[in-house]
């Protein structure tokens, strides 16, 4: 190569650099700003959040099962049967979410009925996912305090807990066992 050939291709080396860190500078984005205003134009307008159906504070809805099944935490040769009905309230609405209460509810697992006593849960802005606890109180016992437990829930509805279907999980502990039960269910209210 000689001399000259060398300085040009130094020079477009140059010049290509300065390019680069012009464009990552910023200093060309009225340039990139400018095409690209022409083809977001064919591109589709976002989703509005507020098509969305959410819930309302004071809303009532119960998740009641159609079909479920249990096993012992430990033991999962342990199984059988199950289903429940929990009842909720929307006690208040917020900008990532809503707060329910459990009012009612009752869990059966293997032959045996558990009284949801009390509850709390949360869902998500969208009313599709939800958590919860609460406590239970065993159904025919001459005590209040023989068989209390308590109990850890997730739900997730299709569509929006304001829809028709739901699946829910729930952690039961009573005594010294705990069972995991799964259920599906029809929303109702």
């Amino acid at each position: 190569m000689n001399k000259r050939s060398t300085k040009i291709a130094t020079l477009g080396a140059a010049a290509g650099i300065v390019a680069a860190l012009l464009a990552m500078s910023g200093a060309l984005a009225p340039v990139f700003a400018a095409t690209q205003q022409t083809s977001s134009a064919t591109s589709p307008a976002p989703i509005s959040t507020t098509t969305i159906p959410g819930l309302t504070v004071g809303q009532v809805f119960t998740i009641a099962s159609t079909q479920g099944h249990f096993h012992v935490v430990g033991d999962k040769s342990e199984n059988g049967t199950a289903s429940g009905t929990m009842t909720f309230t929307v006690t208040g609405k917020f900008a990532g979410g809503y707060d329910l209460s459990i009012t009612t509810g009752s869990l059966d697992v293997n032959g045996t009925t558990y009284a949801v006593s009390s509850g709390s849960a949360e869902s998500g802005p969208y009313a599709h996912h939800m958590v919860g606890q609460g406590t239970t109180a065993l159904v025919g016992t001459a005590s209040a305090n023989a068989t209390s437990g308590a109990f850890l829930m997730r739900a997730t509805a299709r569509g929006t807990f304001g829809g028709e279907y739901a699946t829910m999980s729930v952690d039961l502990q009573s005594g010294t066992t705990e069972y995991a039960i799964s259920l599906v269910g029809t929303i109702q209210g």
